[in-house]
């Protein structure tokens, strides 16, 4: 029976304020056989953001967004207070329970391994976002269930591992030092409908017409039929479209898993962990945005089923600890579920 790694699919990004931007491409260490570790896959995610920790108090208090004044004024207003969310186009929106926002991806993701000792590896994302806000003040007409409809290609990730092996009587130890850039090729400038044809706010978008750079390192310890896998990275970005930057990011995650095996070719991997994401403060031609970064901490469980050269992989997210810089929606439950097939070149 072959023996195989747990498939880590830490590319659900926790998501933090940056929402669907944090850093979706970190950490992701892939599922191999021994003897076979290239393979092609496709994987949805979908995440969640509802609820704040303080609600306004009277409809006076309004946040104007992104392009038109890049802040908050409570007033009076001659007291501006810079800030930054994803309503879009030069509107204000008064935060409600009703509030929500969802990011669905749909991922392609090939992974070449060369000679047992280079990792190479690419994806490509497409994103379905969508924001709805139950009282959004289009001053001097407040609209109210208003529905912000985003899509489009995201930005292409590629990344590079040199992966050591250490083989021990009963274990093995496999260490993974890379790095990931993911390239300014996605959609950073749709626009919306309304009558002002403005682009959609950067958080929103599904590229971030931007560089990032993404040292990071996984660990695996494997022995006999369950094993222990730790990953962390940290995200450089560089200022992207609309003059925006988004902060850089630290994330790492702690994940057991144990093996199964039913019959001859079908293998049960259940496993359970937790995963952590820090980020510092967006920024909008050069200035922090007050209601970005922070720290986020998920528990998570999930299955991997292989069948020969096909595996099937599911996980689920729950936030347990987030702590936000300002009153930002909060994190919710997330999935991911992705299908891959390995390959011999």
């Amino acid at each position: 029976m072959k023996k195989i790694y747990l498939l880590v699919i830490a590319i659900i990004p926790l998501f933090n304020p940056n929402q669907a931007k944090a850093c979706d491409s970190c950490n992701f260490f892939e599922y191999s056989l021994l003897e076979n570790k290239s393979f092609f896959g496709l994987f949805y995610r979908s995440r969640k953001f509802d609820n704040y920790l303080l609600y306004p108090n009277k409809t006076a208090s309004v946040i104007q967004t992104y392009p038109a004044q890049l802040g908050t004024r409570l007033l009076p207003w001659n007291a501006p207070e810079v800030m930054h969310e994803p309503e879009g186009n030069g509107l204000y929106v008064q935060k409600s329970k009703q509030d929500f926002e969802t990011y669905q991806t749909i991922e392609a993701r090939g992974n070449y391994t060369l000679k047992n000792k280079w990792n190479f590896t690419f994806l490509l994302p497409y994103e379905f976002n969508k924001v709805y806000y139950e009282k959004y003040l289009n001053i001097p007409k407040p609209v109210r269930d208003t529905t912000l409809f985003v899509q489009g290609w995201g930005d292409l990730t590629l990344a590079t591992d040199y992966i050591h092996l250490i083989y021990n009587p009963k274990s093995r130890h496999t260490l993974r030092p890379g790095i990931a850039v993911t390239l300014p090729t996605g959609q950073a400038l749709v626009k919306s409908a309304i009558e002002i044809q403005e682009p959609f706010d950067p958080i929103i978008q599904p590229g971030r017409g931007a560089f990032s750079f993404i040292p990071r390192f996984n660990y695996q310890w494997f022995l006999e039929k369950q094993g222990i896998n730790i990953g962390m990275s940290y995200q450089w970005s560089t200022e992207g479209e609309q003059e925006y930057e988004f902060g850089n990011s630290f994330n790492a995650f702690l994940q057991y898993f144990y093996q199964v095996s039913i019959g001859q070719k079908l293998i049960l991997v259940p496993n359970a962990g937790l995963y952590f994401e820090s980020a510092e403060k967006d920024l909008l031609q050069g200035i922090e945005q007050e209601l970005t970064g922070g720290k986020v901490s998920f528990a998570q469980v999930g299955v991997d089923l292989n069948y020969t050269k096909t595996t099937f992989s599911f996980i689920f997210q729950k936030p347990f600890s987030q702590t936000l810089n300002g009153n930002q929606i909060l994190n919710q439950n997330r999935i991911s579920v992705g299908l891959i097939r390995s390959f011999k070149m």
